[in-house]
């Protein structure tokens, strides 16, 4: 389905895409993106999922959050790779920019990051938790191969996305480690308020332009946030917990997390358990 498309932006077809040499992304990523000439950037494999586009198309259209635009998403039935194919950002990640950043120019970048996920944030909930168009989560700990939605939504309400925490540990847990968490699940997973999430804030999903120079010599710059495929409504303290995923390895990113979101220790300290027995 073509989302946005002018006569000065001919799409590239399926052919182009898959012969193109620029490519962007890392080579251990579960997708391949590619940029073609200056105009496009093109995010394609079996992994990747229309919506991703569909949630990029939501932020776009209900909030002022700096995100690409894009262009089409579609799946070639031949090879079940779906493309995503969406402006290209002239820029670098975050994590790629960060270390040759002053202090004032990394405060300039965090507080525009974090600006972004306040708009984020300001948006209505629905009268559900899970992806953006009552979809199920996208999100490692509701993964199921069949988006069984006991397991992966959407949910009613937190109470009932804690039991769908819960199975999923089931699945690999014994009787008593299920027990356990479940306890503090339910003890600590409570009253939170639902939230727009982009679920996996991290340096390498921001893309930084600059934009200027002031006086000083130190850089303006924009941000553009990037790969939206786990979005959704989540409880408020999810976005905090999931963007510090193994943060001892990332010391700087840990410091510029405090900058940009509200902290949820305790959340941090359980989600951190669930972690390590979803991925480990």
């Amino acid at each position: 389905m073509v989302l946005s498309k002018s006569s000065e932006n001919i799409l590239p077809t399926v052919s182009e895409i898959n012969a193109c040499p620029n490519i962007l992304s890392q080579p251990d990523g579960a997708a391949k993106v590619v940029k073609i000439s200056n105009r496009f950037a093109v995010k394609f494999g079996k992994g990747v999922s229309i919506s991703e586009a569909d949630n990029m198309q939501f932020i776009s259209t209900n909030t002022k959050v700096p995100v690409p635009k894009v262009f089409d998403a579609f799946t070639d039935a031949e090879t079940n790779m779906t493309y995503i194919v969406m402006e290209f950002i002239q820029g670098v990640t975050l994590q790629t920019l960060w270390p040759t950043l002053t202090v004032k120019e990394r405060s300039n970048i965090t507080v525009k990051v974090r600006d972004a996920i306040i708009e984020l944030r300001k948006t209505t909930p629905p009268d559900y938790l899970g992806g953006i168009g009552q979809k199920p989560y996208n999100d490692s700990v509701f993964w199921t191969p069949d988006n069984n939605p006991a397991i992966s939504g959407p949910f009613a309400n937190q109470p009932a996305m804690n039991k769908g925490i819960i199975e999923r540990l089931r699945q690999n847990e014994s009787r008593q480690y299920v027990q356990f968490m479940q306890e503090m699940v339910n003890r600590i997973f409570h009253g939170h308020r639902s939230t727009l999430t982009h679920g996996d804030l991290q340096p390498k999903n921001i893309i930084v332009s600059r934009t200027g120079t002031h006086e000083d010599g130190s850089g303006e710059f924009a941000i553009k946030l990037i790969d939206w495929e786990i979005a959704g409504w989540y409880p408020e303290h999810w976005e905090y917990c999931s963007s510090t995923v193994a943060c001892r390895w990332k010391p700087d990113w840990l410091e510029a997390v405090t900058q940009i979101l509200d902290p949820y220790r305790t959340e941090y300290l359980l989600m951190q358990a669930i972690y390590s027995t979803v991925y480990y």
